[in-house]
């Protein structure tokens, strides 16, 4: 899991400038810095060898990363349980993944691989809703902005589905027009004689 041949800048651990980065990522932008400050406070600096699992798909673990220096992969396996999963993206410094486990607490939907030598911030799920629990108008301010994120990611893969079932049909009805085009030929050309 975590190695200590990685090292990682002091600078990490700094709750203020942990706070700002916090800050950009969408599912905390609308909190204040001081509640920022509260919830850095909360989580800890991970760092992780190249090739490493973080999360698996299907296990059940509840917290969320944010990348701080290097690159993770995102792999889904799916249903089917094919054991090589297919890459979905890739995540690099002040992204984050991890956050959907807040609010379902299922199992994870993905697979998370360092593609590099990474080091991540980590926060565990139960001290986030801990901390939520003890300040009713913190939480809804929280819950509140997961859910505009959530809507915004729901619009976007819409979006996303109408222009993949546009092209579907497209090369769906291309390739029928071709399969057409054969049979009519070989229907027109002479047959060779014996």
């Amino acid at each position: 899991m975590a190695s200590a041949e990685i090292s990682f800048s002091q600078d990490y651990l700094n709750i203020q400038r942990g706070a700002l980065r916090l800050q950009k990522l969408p599912v905390f932008s609308s909190l204040s810095l001081a509640e920022l400050e509260r919830i850095y406070s909360l989580g800890e600096i991970r760092v992780y060898r190249e090739g490493t699992n973080i999360v698996i798909e299907g296990e059940s673990s509840i917290g969320m990363f944010m990348v701080l220096d290097g690159q993770v992969g995102v792999y889904k396996s799916g249903k089917s349980g094919v054991l090589e999963g297919h890459l979905l993206t890739q995540l690099g410094p002040g992204s984050c993944f991890g956050e959907m486990s807040f609010i379902d607490s299922l199992p994870r939907s993905a697979t998370v691989t360092a593609q590099t030598p990474l080091v991540a911030y980590y926060l565990d799920g139960e001290s986030l809703q801990k901390e939520l629990s003890a300040d009713a108008q913190f939480a809804h301010r929280f819950y509140a902005n997961f859910a505009k994120v959530l809507s915004t990611r729901l619009r976007e893969l819409d979006e996303l589905f109408i222009v993949s079932q546009k092209q579907l049909w497209k090369h769906a009805l291309m390739r029928r027009g071709d399969d057409s085009e054969c049979q009519n030929s070989r229907k027109s050309s002479p047959s060779p004689s014996r």
